[in-house]
């Protein structure tokens, strides 16, 4: 039986509420980051919602969940987060932000993973993944997000944000933090479903690449 609705390991009622707090700050900052689109982003907002597999990379965790909560309020969102001890924070983290975790990676519980984020997927959720996450390397378009799109059949969207100004972490991905009242410029590749690509995964993820590099600035 699929447990996409499974609860993350619980959570302490203090670090859930250190949680919270977290979440609440987020989202003050990310309302002053200054988004800005050209006209082909404004079309996807504006398109009847087709759930869609999002993909970016790991490094622009920061502002993809700020900017889809606060743009695409009609649309709901499923994440991989670790199946981990450690992954618990994270997927409350989440959830406090609006969106639905999925837990699993390709180290632990992945082919049940990739059950959860189709079957989020056919409920109507879009399903962000960021095919160089979690552990690298940078920039490496690993074929699991192409999976469940020829799975499902949904169309692909490939999205960067591309920072102003920003803090890099000295982690593996060189993590971007955005300055408050920072501009981020939003790219996006409407790409369509993955099978006018290839029906082999590892081949449209190799096409997919450029495309993805084409958009993002670093």
């Amino acid at each position: 039986m699929s447990d996409t609705h499974q609860s993350p390991a619980e959570l302490k009622w203090h670090e859930r509420l250190l949680l919270a707090v977290l979440a609440l700050l987020m989202r003050l900052w990310g309302r002053t980051l200054r988004f800005h689109w050209g006209a082909d982003v404004q079309a996807f907002i504006d398109a009847d919602p087709e759930p869609s597999v999002v993909i970016f990379w790991h490094n622009r965790l920061f502002a993809a969940p700020l900017f889809y909560v606060r743009y695409f309020r009609q649309r709901r969102l499923a994440t991989l987060i670790s199946a981990s001890k450690d992954g618990a924070w994270p997927a409350v983290f989440v959830k406090q932000l609006g969106m639905h975790p999925v837990r699993g990676s390709r180290y632990k519980r992945g082919p049940q993973a990739v059950r959860d984020l189709i079957a989020a997927q056919r409920n109507g959720h879009d399903v962000a993944l960021t095919p160089d996450g979690s552990r690298g390397p940078l920039y490496d378009m690993k074929s699991g997000a192409v999976t469940i799109a020829l799975k499902t059949g949904a169309p692909i969207v490939l999205l960067s944000f591309n920072y102003s100004g920003a803090w890099r972490l000295k982690s593996w991905d060189r993590f971007y933090v955005p300055y408050p009242f920072s501009r981020i410029e939003v790219r996006m590749d409407d790409v369509g479903p993955c099978s006018g690509l290839s029906e082999d995964p590892k081949e449209a993820s190799a096409l997919l690449k450029p495309r993805m590099d084409a958009i993002t600035r670093d």
